[in-house]
């Protein structure tokens, strides 16, 4: 009885995870997330790791979100294809990874792409799209220069300027390129924003009939004529007229025919914490520590959850940090696609200015409905698949299906298809490569094709085109500095970024039936010649029958006091096996033992009349064939984390130290009881760098820190 009892517990709790995506259906919905992206910084160079610190936000209470465990980050170049993908776990709301930027990469504008299953189930314009830049010096030159191979152990950084050999060429100043320049500003105690319209000179210029326009998805805010005075024209414009945080700005001609154009972001003032610290001065080599308090942030709030970086101060930036994020991006998609012009396939934006800057409006539903396609990870990664008949391609329904962990328990799930074939199952947030089987029931003999679902998108947003025309004499400088500090560290083996990979293999830790009846080590037995010889003797619950040459087990019950005449569930190294001989045919000094459970079981819709589990010394599941409709998987989940090396790693004061990013810390919580401390050493690269602190309390306040530190 008391065995009973507990057969009935467990059925209880099995049969969860099938009522969780069985009931949830229409009656149950979830608030939609958002995730800020902190990206250590925006410029990189081919071998380098793009380090970065996930917060998922609740969309309505703009706290982070308790709801999705999984987020996936994609690599995204210009023609919207991945060339990286990254899984992270989100504890709390947030998580931290990276991508390694391989050196097959070419220069150019990428974009990282991060969203939850939920996000991207319920609508793909919540995923978050974050601009980077990518400097691949062997990359340019075969893609640039004519005729003249470059060997791969070629240092040399090709010339950016102007000449006979140029592979960047310095941009254009602004004001030749566009015949007016629109400029804005403050003022009156914050109340009126003056816009300034300047004219560059430009002989084709029309001095008359030249229209002003500010629109927002609401349509035209302004609409005027004007005519320059002494090359400037300025309108004058109340803050409560504008309702938006982000405004399109144009100049036209007489003709309606666009002259400039440009993006206003009118962020909200009341949302968020913008610290600047006084710059500081340190020596190379120098060893500094800063330290961070709760109370230099925030009164309001016990927690205060933050990443930060310090890197060589860029010349350009094209990220958003968290307040701007919930200030401007608040009410958009996908981001300002003046970097992404994959978002003008976002159907019915028709406000938008014709081959103007576009600002994507996202009319977003806070709250969604679960169902079969649309579900959040809430507790554990879910592995989705659908089964097929192989010849005519029609759903497997109302069949049960069974996840199995090969290795020494047994520990498997069980899931009864939906009427579209779909089944669900939840593997543990652990990191490392789970060995697992998908398998069907085995009284299903119609061959059938399993197929797992693909979380991430097959494209995503993408940011604009990279031209070489694009970077102007600064961002040149700035690249080839970096670059010939790349090259140095290299000659010396200094590695900067340093990527991990877990190579654990997860297997189960227990058995899904519990402790069984009984359990027959076989070295604690003479050594007979077959398993066969060991079931006669030793395993007297299990007997073994032959028929037309076949070999069939069955259980004898204990409490019903007779053999159950349906054959039992048989396991071996967790795989569920149909066929008895391949276990007998194994030899005996393979085996580490085998377990009995004599009973009849109730598991989910599942009916087992005893389970008979082999286990190998090696526990890796050697068959020479898998049973048929199974399929069996190495999953590698969450096996990768990169790491930046915050101090020098020479082994002499005389060995150079060229590292130009000096810390990146992305797991930072204060209270009003810890501090942190935030220690670096200063590298050998002079010049100016920046540190960048930023984050969320508790209560959904963001936070942002900057502060210049000075290396003479």
């Amino acid at each position: 009885m008391k065995n009973k009892n507990y057969i009935y517990i467990l059925l209880i709790l099995t049969v969860s995870l099938a009522i969780n995506f069985a009931g949830k259906g229409e009656n149950t919905s979830h608030e939609s997330e958002r995730i800020h992206v902190h990206i250590q910084k925006n410029i990189f160079l081919a071998g380098e790791s793009v380090l970065l610190k996930l917060y998922c936000i609740n969309s309505v209470t703009q706290k982070l979100s308790d709801l999705s465990k999984v987020a996936y980050l994609e690599l995204i170049d210009e023609n919207g294809y991945a060339v990286a993908q990254e899984k992270i776990i989100l504890n709390q709301g947030m998580g931290a990874g990276g991508f390694l930027i391989t050196d097959q990469l070419s220069t150019g504008n990428y974009a990282i792409n991060a969203y939850t299953h939920w996000m991207n189930s319920t609508s793909k314009e919540l995923t978050s799209v974050n601009p980077i830049f990518v400097f691949n010096n062997y990359k340019l030159a075969e893609n640039s220069l004519d005729n003249q191979k470059i060997t791969n152990g070629s240092t040399q950084f090709y010339d950016l300027k102007d000449n006979d050999r140029t592979v960047l060429r310095t941009k254009s100043n602004t004001n030749e390129e566009k015949p007016y320049t629109i400029t804005s500003s403050v003022e009156d105690l914050d109340r009126y924003i003056r816009f300034t319209v300047s004219s560059n000179n430009l002989s084709s210029v029309p001095d008359k009939g030249l229209k002003f326009q500010i629109f927002s998805n609401k349509g035209n805010i302004v609409d005027q004529s004007f005519e320059l005075t002494n090359n400037n024209w300025e309108f004058r414009i109340h803050k409560k007229e504008l309702n938006s945080p982000s405004y399109g700005i144009c100049v036209k001609n007489p003709d309606g025919e666009i002259l400039t154009e440009a993006v206003f972001h009118l962020a909200s003032n009341n949302k968020g914490v913008f610290f600047e610290n006084p710059r500081i001065t340190v020596s190379p080599r120098e060893k500094v520590q800063l330290n961070l308090t709760s109370k230099d942030f925030t009164k309001k709030a016990e927690l205060l959850y933050l990443s930060a970086s310090i890197k060589l101060k860029e010349p350009f930036h094209t990220s958003a940090n968290i307040i701007e994020f919930f200030n401007i991006y608040s009410n958009f998609g996908a981001s300002m696609s003046s970097y992404f012009k994959q978002l003008s396939k976002i159907p019915e934006q028709d406000w938008i200015s014709k081959d103007g800057l576009k600002s994507i409006y996202l009319h977003s539903n806070p709250y969604y409905f679960v169902n079969s396609s649309q579900y959040p990870e809430e507790e554990a990664y879910i592995l989705e698949g659908q089964i097929k008949n192989h010849k005519t391609k029609e759903a497997i329904a109302n069949k049960n299906v069974y996840l199995s962990k090969i290795g020494e328990y047994a520990d498997i799930s069980t899931f009864r298809t939906h009427q579209d074939g779909k089944f669900f199952f939840q593997l543990p947030l652990k990191k490392g490569l789970h060995d697992i089987s998908i398998q069907l029931n085995d009284n299903n003999f119609e061959e059938c094709s399993i197929q797992l679902k693909e979380k991430f998108n097959q494209k995503g947003f993408a940011s604009v085109q990279w031209k070489k025309s694009d970077l102007n004499q600064d961002q040149i400088d700035f690249l080839k500095k970096l670059y010939e500090n790349y090259r140095i560290r290299t000659i010396y083996n200094q590695k900067t970024y340093t990527e991990l990979k877990d190579t654990c293999l997860y297997r189960g830790e227990s058995n899904f039936f519990g402790k069984p009846y009984s359990s027959i080590k076989i070295d604690n037995f003479i050594r007979l010649d077959s398993l066969e010889e060991y079931f006669h003797e030793f395993i007297s619950p299990v007997k073994i029958s032959y028929r037309k040459k076949e070999t069939f087990f069955n259980v004898y019950s204990p409490d019903q006091l007779k053999v159950m005449k349906p054959a039992p569930l048989i396991l071996y190294d967790g795989l569920i096996v149909s066929n008895p001989r391949i276990i007998l045919n194994k030899r005996p000094s393979e085996i580490d033992r085998i377990e009995v459970m004599p009973y009849e079981y109730f598991y989910g819709k599942s009916h087992f009349f005893g389970i008979i589990h082999a286990i190998s010394k090696d526990k890796d599941c050697k068959i020479d064939q898998l049973p048929i409709n199974t399929e069996r998987y190495y999953l590698p989940l969450f096996t990768s984390s990169y790491s930046l090396a915050n101090k020098p790693n020479y082994s002499d004061k005389f060995m150079p130290d060229f590292r130009t990013d000096l810390l990146w810390e992305p797991n930072i919580t204060l209270s009003k009881e810890q501090d942190f401390k935030l220690e670096f050493t200063a590298s050998d690269v002079k010049g100016e760098y920046e540190l960048i602190v930023e984050g969320i309390s508790e209560n959904g306040e963001p936070i942002v820190l900057k502060q210049s530190i000075f290396i003479k």
